[in-house]
């Protein structure tokens, strides 16, 4: 009995948790661009977003494709990025 009250008090908390927490525009707004891939093999980089300090952890990106990213924009409404290489495969 005890256990599932623990276990309903965790779902609500956990429930009222995600219907707080909302999404805050940047104040510059996003800048939408793409990875390209030119290799002939599947790449996986990671992003990181230097405006927002947000990771994009592990992008997979198919041979001779792109894949669509929005970063936050600085003040001058560009992307300012790092990426790293992890794999080919």
């Amino acid at each position: 009995m005890y256990k599932s009250l623990k276990i309903i008090q965790a779902l609500i908390t956990a429930a009222l948790i995600a219907s707080c927490s909302t999404v805050i525009e940047p104040p510059n707004g996003m800048v939408d661009w793409s990875l390209a891939n030119t290799t002939g093999s599947k790449v996986t980089m990671s992003v990181y977003d230097k405006v927002c300090n947000r990771s994009y952890f592990r992008v997979s990106i198919p041979r001779a494709r792109e894949k669509s990213i929005s970063t936050c924009a600085d003040s001058d409404g560009k992307a300012d990025v790092r990426y790293r290489r992890y794999s080919f495969k």
